[in-house]
């Protein structure tokens, strides 16, 4: 069958050619003819030809057209032998042993490293450079010498320091000295205080051991709905926020909270500005207390930063400050469902207690004195119905110079009506955020308990017993 043919064929049978028919010369003076088509959204090769009348057809797919032109031009005759290719020559290669130029001479590796090293610089250009045939590069003979320059971490230290000692340069260098001669203190003066810091705590801590809670008569085995003490409570401190989970007898569930902003202002303005002179005089101890008056000489305005380092300090103090003043504080108390059901706010000289609809219903009075620390609860008629006090104000002393100890210098308050006690607040001694109010039933009907809750609340919040010394 003919070429021509085979294609006509092809066309009878709807495939259609992508272009005209093309020749491509085989082996043994042969020519095929080859043309493409699209099967099944892929480009076939056909290709023909005809060989002692007998005609064939070759097919393939996935090739280009240079790479289907190669392979059919590889077909050759039955029979037919290629010239196989010339076997590659073998080259050998004779090493030659380098004699030494003076074998009478003993070299040390150690010497010839030392005395060589400019001569390794200058001959690693050279060996770049390109070698003409017959001579021999010296360098390649060289061995490679191995790095023992200081690591990452050596490098960056040494950058520190260099750092430090340009600031302590420059200050020494400078025409105009601080505004005010400065030096840190004696860092022996803070091995002292920190010292009998440690000590006072451990006394403080056996002298909060010696008090004892007070005993509250049980309660009547039937007790009304209405009696809601004790009140189970935990709290949860956050940087701005106070929160309370309060659940009473009854297993109603209250929350309480109350906030305090300026507080991470100021405690991070005063103890930022303690560890900043203790670091200071540790430095001066280690000889390098330059190096800090340096690094302030070197800031915009150094003379100033270097007279009163403290300044850094004073923007967020006068930020806390500033929130504490014009921002009050509010005790709110919502039961289960969000409703608020009482509010306890700080007024001039008094707390101010609300109810949900905002309502006045009693005052919190704190009574001056130095030894006792007291707060009348007075209601509408501006009639004492109860009292808190602290049952141990020797605590609160010693809490304010040592912090709280893990909860161990919390204050203890006491409820008295009539200097009476009736009930007390008693501290977890597991963990120092959690606490209870007991209230002996005889004044069961002393006040409302929601009232009494927002009291003791407001008081415990407002003294806080933090975890750090603080004055307040």
């Amino acid at each position: 069958m003919r070429v021509k043919e085979q294609v006509e064929s092809l066309r009878s049978k709807g495939v259609t050619l992508a272009g005209d028919t093309r020749s491509v010369g085989l082996l043994g003076k042969l020519n095929a003819y080859y043309t493409t088509y699209v099967s099944m959204d892929t480009e076939v090769y056909i290709a023909f030809y005809t060989y002692n009348e007998v005609s064939v057809a070759v097919s393939a797919s996935g090739l280009s057209d240079g790479e289907f032109r190669t392979a059919i031009s590889t077909i050759r005759k039955p029979g037919e032998e290629l010239p196989k290719p010339p076997k590659p020559k073998k080259v050998r290669i004779v090493k030659k042993k380098v004699e030494p130029e003076f074998p009478e001479i003993e070299f040390s590796t150690a010497e010839v490293f030392a005395a060589t090293e400019p001569v390794i610089a200058s001959t690693s250009e050279a060996a770049a450079l390109p070698v003409q045939a017959g001579e021999t590069n010296p360098s390649a003979f060289e061995p490679v010498p191995v790095s023992t320059g200081p690591s990452a971490g050596d490098q960056a230290a040494q950058a520190i320091g260099d750092f430090f000692t340009r600031m302590e340069a420059r200050m020494n260098e400078a025409k105009d000295p601080p505004f005010i001669q400065r030096s840190p203190l004696n860092f022996f003066v803070w091995l002292v205080i920190i010292g009998l810091w440690v000590g006072g705590a451990f006394w403080a801590r056996g002298e909060a051991a010696k008090f004892q809670n007070p005993k509250l008569p049980p309660p009547p085995k039937d007790v009304p709905p209405d009696f809601f003490f004790p009140f189970l409570m935990s709290r949860v401190n956050a940087p701005k926020e106070a929160t309370f989970n309060v659940q009473n007898r009854q297993r109603q569930l209250l929350l309480a909270s109350f906030n305090f902003e300026h507080e991470v202002y100021i405690l991070g303005a005063v103890y930022g500005a303690l560890a900043f002179h203790l670091m200071w005089s540790v430095m001066e101890f280690l000889g390098k207390g330059g190096r800090v008056t340096g690094l302030l000489f070197a800031l915009p305005g150094g003379r100033l930063w270097a007279s009163i380092p403290e300044i850094f300090f004073v923007i967020p103090l006068v930020a806390g400050i500033f929130m504490f003043l014009n921002k009050k504080q509010i005790l709110q108390i919502f039961d289960s469902q969000s409703n608020l059901m009482m509010t306890a706010q700080k007024e001039l000289v008094y707390c101010l207690i609300r109810d949900g609809k905002g309502a006045e219903v009693a005052k919190l009075v704190r009574k001056a004195g130095v030894k006792e620390r007291a707060w009348d609860f007075v209601d509408t008629d501006n009639q004492v119905v109860f009292t808190i006090k602290d049952d141990h104000p020797r605590a609160c002393l010693l809490r304010k110079i040592f912090g709280n100890q893990g909860g161990v210098l919390r204050s203890h308050y006491g409820i008295f009506a009539e200097e009476r006690r009736a009930g007390f607040v008693f501290l977890d001694p597991t963990s120092a955020n959690k606490f209870q109010i007991h209230l002996d039933f005889a004044f069961a009907r002393l006040a409302n308990p929601a009232q009494m809750l927002a009291s003791v609340l407001y008081i415990i919040s407002k003294e806080k017993d933090p975890i750090y010394p603080s004055p307040f």
